[in-house]
């Protein structure tokens, strides 16, 4: 069987563009983007192997410089060590962090670190991974793939530059002091070697074989029914007990969520590899794939319905209220929460799942259900949770969700 080789890069990083030298692809930011003089951040550097060999990268940093003839001077940033090396197993994918020190000397103004790797293969390798890609799936709801385990099924959106060097900008605004902290020294994190990439392939193989028997055993009601129950003693566990409308429009959301997926080739794999890739690695039984959607994939598909959700909400305001970074806040602390038993504030539970549930009501209804009386249910459940959005700055969201709650009872 010939092996694919997922990227891993795009579920860390959304940048459109790459760098790429001798056989590894890569690049980074650093956070904090902007820092004061004496102040420490860190340079996230994502890194992958394109080959099918071993490589060994050798690091060389050049630090910018403040004052001085010919490039001489104080340096405007400090690390720990100008040149280091590192190896690379077949296709390994991996982060790389630099601690980096803003020294005294720095001005305000943006200054470029730069990075050059070298490289050296072991032997001769054939290349496994593209240079340049485009996503299967469509941005009219879920506008960034990144930290919803979607890019290894569904492809990432980059183009591969090569370079012989990556020039990484860090501005240093602000009042800072001199600082007496030694930079700490480069770490590095294993993020996908041959091990991930034969899970990986084994769940295609896998769901290869039994696609035309999961289209009769994932129907979207018996989904809901499961899902429905799954969600009730999950956030009950996180301290949120559901009125009955309530359960019925999660669930829903959920299903709809399932089905969004489902219903397209291009999008099928987006729902089901990661789940299966997940059973495989933690050898589980999926015999029963409508057990391993509701449980073992409940937290991935958790993620995907409130990424989905704020699409939902978006497409009815015609904007998007929310910033990139607070979706996917959000998106992680949901997910988290629930799948952990941890304590969630009822807004969470709403904002966004809810009321997209509410939107879509009528879009998704199930054999013999009268929607109109579970949107009654979900009509009086709200109407007796009196303190959710309360908050002055949640009153947007309860005019949005008023006027979603109306729209569908209509």
């Amino acid at each position: 069987m010939t092996l694919s080789y997922p990227d891993v890069m795009g579920e860390y990083i959304s940048t459109r563009e790459r760098f790429g030298t001798g056989g590894v692809q890569y690049a980074g930011y650093f956070e904090p983007g902007v820092a004061a003089p004496g102040q420490v951040v860190n340079l996230f550097v994502f890194l992958q192997n394109v080959l099918s060999v071993p490589i060994t990268i050798q690091f060389e940093l050049i630090l910018p410089r403040e004052g001085g003839f010919f490039g001489g001077g104080d340096a405007a940033l400090e690390v720990s060590e100008l040149q280091f090396e590192l190896k690379f197993s077949p296709a390994e994918a991996g982060l790389l962090t630099i601690p980096v020190i803003v020294t005294a000397e720095a001005k305000h103004k943006k200054y470029t670190l730069i990075v050059v790797p070298k490289t050296k293969m072991e032997g001769r390798g054939e290349r496994v991974r593209a240079e340049k890609s485009q996503s299967v799936l469509e941005s009219r709801f879920i506008d960034s793939l990144v930290g919803l385990n979607l890019v290894g099924a569904l492809g990432a959106n980059f183009v591969e530059k090569v370079v012989k060097q990556g020039e990484f900008i860090l501005e240093v605004r602000g009042e800072g002091e001199e600082s007496d902290e030694q930079p700490l020294k480069y770490s590095y994190q294993t993020l996908s070697t041959q091990k991930e990439i034969n899970i990986f392939n084994h769940a295609i193989h896998e769901l290869n074989l039994r696609r035309v028997k999961f289209n009769a055993e994932l129907t979207p009601e018996a989904l809901f029914v499961t899902l429905l129950g799954a969600s009730t003693v999950k956030l009950a566990e996180s301290g949120l007990p559901l009125h009955l409308g309530e359960a019925i429009t999660f669930a829903r959301v959920l299903t709809y969520t399932c089905q969004y997926f489902l219903d397209s080739p291009a999008r099928y794999n987006g729902l089901l590899l990661p789940i299966w890739e997940r059973a495989l690695e933690g050898s589980y039984d999926t015999t029963d794939a409508l057990d391993v959607v509701c449980t073992v994939g409940y937290y991935h598909l958790l993620k995907l319905s409130v990424a989905l959700s704020f699409g939902i909400i978006a497409e009815f305001t015609g904007r998007q209220m929310w910033s990139l970074e607070e979706r996917q806040g959000v998106i992680e602390f949901i997910a988290d929460n629930i799948e952990t038993g941890q304590p969630l504030e009822l807004d969470f539970l709403y904002l966004p799942l809810l009321i997209a549930g509410t939107h879509i009501s009528r879009q998704l209804v199930m054999e013999g259900e009268d929607v109109a009386h579970s949107l009654s249910l979900m009509k009086g459940a709200y109407e007796t949770r009196h303190k959710l959005f309360a908050d002055n700055e949640m009153a947007q969201i309860k005019n949005v969700y008023n006027a979603i709650l109306q729209k569908a009872l209509s």
